[in-house]
């Protein structure tokens, strides 16, 4: 009850969790959580979640691997040895979900946030690739109050032979594209990220991109065209890409962007 109560008391979210198990008594509401599956639903019912806790064991769960490689390298310290320390893993899934879809989203990063916070565990986002402190989980200062992209998608990188190939993870689970561009240099990222994440959260907010829409700035344009040919990478998943015109490259068409928008 401490994580979530239908007051929200102590700080907890509000709503409702209960054990389903048969055999479950009320008084397992007041209980430590232990293995086996819950339920847990907003106050107003239209969102509810399974929760399924397991040892990290029968999760299949190692962390090793992920521990020594380079992108735990530079990550927070606290957050690996929270990763270390595992032994308990909460499965979250959506039962139904508020028609509105932004309010359901809202409640399950708040349950996920509380429930990590009481417990020194992180969060995960196995679609997005990400491991989070529960400060992590949710922007201080959201992009649109309804939903912000960057708490639901994650944005990584790869280094091919024409540069640093630059996608995001996370759209699909809205059943949304995701968007990828390509032939970067270091120095872009952070602009490109930045790029991509408003595309994400325009989709988001209700205005779809599609394939032969045009975003930058006036000559130096990006077209959206049907990508994800690494199909080792995007198999069955649908994605974007954003091509520079012929005549530029990448980086020359993002900071085009960036100083649009400063003399916007």
């Amino acid at each position: 009850m401490t994580v979530i109560n239908p007051k929200g008391e102590g700080g907890a979210v509000t709503g409702f969790g209960a054990p389903l198990a048969d055999a479950a008594s009320k008084d397992a509401l007041g209980a430590p959580m232990e293995r086996g599956a819950y339920v847990i639903a907003s106050k107003d019912r239209k969102t509810v979640l399974e929760m399924l806790v397991m040892s990290k064991e029968e999760a299949g769960f190692d962390p090793e691997p992920f521990l020594r490689s380079q992108l735990a390298q530079e990550l927070d310290r606290e957050l690996l040895n929270r990763i270390r320390a595992t032994w308990l893993i909460a499965q979250l899934t959506f039962k139904s979900h508020d028609p509105m879809v932004y309010p359901a989203v809202d409640f399950l990063l708040e349950f996920s946030t509380r429930l990590a916070d009481l417990t020194d565990g992180v969060v995960a986002d196995p679609i997005s690739r990400r491991y989070l402190l529960p400060p992590q989980v949710r922007q201080p200062i959201r992009a649109d109050e309804k939903i912000d992209a960057r708490d639901v998608v994650g944005i990584s990188h790869r280094a091919k032979p024409d540069g640093i190939h630059l996608f995001t993870l996370g759209m699909q689970k809205f059943a949304m594209p995701e968007f990828e561009l390509s032939g970067l240099e270091i120095t872009d990222l952070g602009l490109g990220e930045a790029l991509l994440l408003s595309l994400c959260q325009t989709s988001l907010m209700g205005r779809k991109s599609d394939s032969g829409d045009r975003v930058g700035a006036a000559g130096f344009e990006f077209e959206i065209r049907e990508g994800g040919f690494d199909r080792g990478l995007w198999e069955g998943i649908p994605v974007f890409e954003l091509l520079p015109p012929p005549t530029k490259t990448a980086g020359e068409c993002l900071r085009a962007w960036q100083a649009a928008l400063k003399n916007a």
